[in-house]
């Protein structure tokens, strides 16, 4: 596996504020798509004429008309693979690429036919362009069809949308109360910011080379990656304010003691003082833990897990190992707490369950494998039974193939966390962009990067993409 080498000293080279000349033109060329209205991204087969009402008067009321060629709105990395999905009955043979600006062709590809969906009303088609890997703006072009939106092409493309995503976190801070401005109160408040740190410290332990000490928060530059600082600044809080939130309960203490005990158990070596402080949180909040019974199994193994990896305990290792093997064994597919748990247990120095480590290792490949089933038979290639799914739910089956991935190094897999990306950034039905490129800009939708849940989650996914490279 290649893997990067001073990201930092990269981006500073080549990063966001190189990306402007090229989305420029896109963002514009996009702009004078949507304003001509019969021209670009939509479809000019589908439009007819003005429907004449009763009264013999003329409706000008148009239906809601969607575009019929599917593309990733931001755009793709020159070495990544680069899929574009049609819809149409009778497509041409053949796709162009061709220049935003110039209109030019520079590239001509070959449509392939998938099938139908959807009753036989939606026929699939795909053309790839993965060997086209020139920078530039771009957009795809089919007779009879029309046009995509406008796309760019750059080598840095993901970091860039990497240090955005990680910048939200730290505007999210609030200043003289401490911790981050999130929409929910009570328990449901600590449980996602849990869960929220919870998936950046996985990220960070399995991608650390791309975590730097220069985005530019408050605490860059202090041989800290700055992820680990704003894990800390959120943490505090939490630490601060155990137990004080309405109607904390079992639930809130259980992810607490995960939490804190993963931060202790990674930053132990970095500042022992702080992770020394945690690890007394988290065996505190686990003692809440076993008092309250309206904790989840998989949570109390999470919690078990974490706290046994970082202590070596054997009362730890006991419930975790416990509560993992009917997770092994069970037919249904390892909630996401099951999940973690088990890849915790397996990465941990101390003594393990040799046969308990084979169980979950095949039921994680298994679970992965029908992961990729689905994507691959799905018409917008994601883990979904149908074309449009909830992003949320998106994250969280990706975030398991980016970690699978990381184990095995699966080169389909890596196409398949790209695939999830694209769907994102606008290759899906709507054509639109569920997280935000630029500031202040204009989303038919919520952004994800203001879910501290689904933007870590989207981070954890950008992570994977920047580290596998």
């Amino acid at each position: 596996m290649k893997r990067i080498r001073d990201i930092g000293d990269k981006i500073k080279k080549r990063g966001l504020l190189l990306l402007l000349p090229f989305m420029l033109p896109a963002l514009c060329a996009c702009s004078a798509l949507e304003e001509a209205g019969t021209d670009g991204a939509l479809a000019l087969a589908d439009y007819g004429n003005p429907a004449t009402i009763g009264d013999g008067t003329v409706s000008y009321e148009l239906p809601v008309i969607k575009p019929n060629v599917f593309v990733d709105r931001l755009g793709y990395e020159p070495e990544s693979s680069k899929i574009v999905i049609f819809q149409g009955k009778e497509l041409p043979e053949r796709f162009t690429v061709r220049e935003a600006e110039s209109r030019k062709i520079v590239y001509t590809g070959e449509i392939r036919v998938k099938g139908t969906d959807r009753g036989d009303t939606a026929y699939n088609s795909y053309g790839d362009f993965s060997d086209f890997k020139t920078p530039g703006s771009y957009y795809i072009q089919i007779d009879r069809y029309g046009e995509s939106y406008p796309f760019i092409i750059h080598d840095n493309l993901y970091y860039s949308f990497f240090k955005r995503a990680c910048g939200r976190l730290s505007a999210m801070r609030s200043g003289a109360d401490g911790g981050w401005k999130m929409q929910e109160t009570g328990e449901k408040r600590e449980i996602d910011a849990c869960l929220s740190l919870y998936q950046l410290l996985l990220s960070y332990e399995m991608f650390p080379e791309v975590y730097t000490d220069d985005t530019g928060i408050a605490e860059s530059g202090n041989g800290v990656p700055d992820i680990l600082d704003e894990c800390r600044y959120e943490l505090e809080w939490l630490i601060r304010n155990a137990g004080k939130e309405p109607e904390s309960g079992g639930a809130a203490c259980g992810y607490r003691a995960a939490t804190l005990a993963k931060y202790a158990y990674l930053t132990k070596n970095i500042d022992s003082a702080f992770a020394g402080e945690c690890l007394s949180a988290a065996e505190a909040a686990w003692k809440n833990t076993g008092k309250n019974l309206s904790a989840a199994d998989d949570l109390v193994a999470l919690a078990a897990a974490e706290l046994y990896r970082l202590t070596g305990s054997r009362q730890y290792e006991a419930l975790a190992e416990e509560y993992l093997a009917d997770s092994a064994q069970k037919e249904a597919r390892l909630s996401d707490l099951e999940f973690f748990a088990g890849i915790t247990y397996m990465n941990t120095k101390s003594k393990v369950d040799v046969a308990l480590c084979d169980l979950l290792i095949k039921k994680i490949m298994a679970e992965a494998e029908e992961i990729a089933q689905r994507s691959q038979q799905n018409r917008f290639l994601i883990d979904s039974e149908g074309e449009e799914a909830d992003c949320g739910t998106l994250l969280r089956g990706v975030l398991r193939i980016c970690v699978v991935n990381h184990i095995i190094t699966n080169h389909e897999y890596g196409i398949i966390v790209e695939n999830h990306f694209h769907y994102l950034m606008g290759r899906n039905p709507d054509s639109i962009c569920h997280a935000s490129y630029l500031e202040g800009q204009n989303l038919q939708t919520e952004d994800i990067m203001e879910d501290p849940v689904e933007n870590t989650a989207f981070i954890f996914m950008l992570s994977e993409l920047i580290g596998n490279q």
